[in-house]
């Protein structure tokens, strides 16, 4: 229970987590991790196939190439009966750095800061994995939602840096949120997200908030950007595109 969703089905974000997780040990078969000690994942992208209920998942991944820093990888998420869950493809990278600093040139336009922060006053989505990651409302107006999560000893990873797949569960929802914005609340309403691309542009120790924004509505179909930002400096930390 504590990986579903408000409305029952596996969690898009922890979904996400676990074939992130997949693709890096993948990657980590063929790196010399007593060396190569700058490891990160730089893009990943997914398609949602169907809704997990109620029932485990396993994610597999494969190295389809490696460049001299970078791998690619296809991974895929599927219940032990053979159903197909989500399925995507994943940039990892193990660059060497030996005798000098990476370097880092950044100036992201971002959206603009809410000039009045107004939390929802009852959220409909803050249920489930989401709870368990104490990811919290900032800000939500029609088509823009902000959201924060901390940085805890749950969130990180082996280096002590923000988990990619804690960023990419609040890339997910603060897309969504966007998207549920724009939606009457009423009897049977349902929606999914049927694709997530996220960019990792660097690594963070502190709390980040995510900012939404619907870009465009069809009738039925929602496309946001996110961005996901150091909660003190500001620092452009990952960027998302959900659909």
């Amino acid at each position: 229970p504590a990986h579903a969703n408000a409305a029952g089905p596996l969690n898009g974000g922890a979904s996400a987590s676990l074939l992130l997780m997949a693709g890096m040990v993948a990657a980590w078969t063929d790196i010399d991790l007593d060396t190569e000690l700058h490891l990160s994942c730089v893009d990943m992208s997914i398609h949602y196939l169907a809704p997990a209920r109620e029932e485990d998942v396993l994610a597999e991944a494969q190295v389809v190439q490696r460049g001299r820093d970078l791998f690619f990888l296809t991974v895929a998420l599927r219940t032990p009966a053979g159903t197909p869950i989500c399925q995507g493809v994943m940039t990892y990278r193990a660059p060497d750095y030996t005798g000098h600093t990476p370097r880092l040139y950044t100036q992201p336009v971002l959206l603009p800061h809410p000039a009045c922060l107004v939390p929802p006053e009852n959220p409909r989505i803050l249920r489930g994995y989401v709870q368990k990651l104490h990811i919290a409302f900032q800000h939500q107006s029609p088509g823009r939602t902000r959201l924060s999560m901390p940085c805890t000893a749950m969130h990180i990873d082996e280096h002590g840096r923000m988990h990619p797949g804690a960023l990419a569960s609040i890339t997910d929802l603060a897309g969504t949120a966007a998207a549920w914005s724009l939606v009457p609340r009423r009897p049977g309403a349902r929606g999914a997200t049927v694709g997530m691309h996220i960019s990792y542009t660097s690594a963070t120790t502190e709390s980040v908030v995510a900012d939404a924004h619907v870009q465009q509505r069809s009738e039925e179909m929602f496309f946001s950007t996110v961005h996901v930002t150091g909660a003190t400096t500001g620092q452009l930390v990952a960027l998302g595109e959900v659909t």
